[in-house]
């Protein structure tokens, strides 16, 4: 069982059961199921592979049949990062108080994870093609942000 607030809450947690980032009520299919969640959808906008997804189960399922093993490898772990990014940003969020300032900031952490998860890679072509995807998600994130008129500083409505 993922501990989302709504899980939390019926442990008898007494914190507030709202998704931090977007004040819907926080559940595992609102924060990767759906992709209601505003942070989910700000770093899916920035897909590099031009798959997209309406959900975690779409995102997974579809992504590991676009290709080859070694592409639907690839694809698998670039989403994995990129939800472990958000899942170890909310929870600095739920339990440390902490407020990220931007969108960008959530991705790139993301973007850390898949270079660092790059490194496991037991061949130096796929370890250099999540690296470079990677770049290119960084890239493209900060190009959208520039040529859309919103500041790489855009709050992500954290209050």
């Amino acid at each position: 069982m993922t501990l989302t607030k709504d899980n939390l809450g019926r442990r008898n947690w007494n914190g507030d059961t709202m998704c931090s980032f977007c004040y819907s009520p926080e559940s595992i299919q609102h924060l990767f199921g759906l992709f209601l969640c505003q942070i989910l959808v700000a770093c899916c906008t920035f897909n590099v592979w031009d798959i997209a997804s309406q959900s975690i189960d779409d995102l997974f399922n579809r992504w590991s049949k676009t290709g080859g093993n070694k592409h639907n490898s690839l694809l698998l772990t670039a989403a994995s990062a990129l939800c472990w990014a958000v899942w170890i940003t909310r929870n600095e969020v739920v339990f440390d108080k902490y407020r990220p300032e931007s969108f960008l900031q959530v991705l790139f952490r993301g973007t850390h994870w898949l270079r660092q998860w790059a490194r496991l890679q037991r061949c130096d072509d796929q370890r250099d093609r999540l690296i470079l995807a990677g770049h290119h998600l960084e890239t493209s994130a900060l190009h959208f942000f520039y040529y859309k008129g919103w500041l790489s500083n855009r709050s992500i409505g954290l209050v």
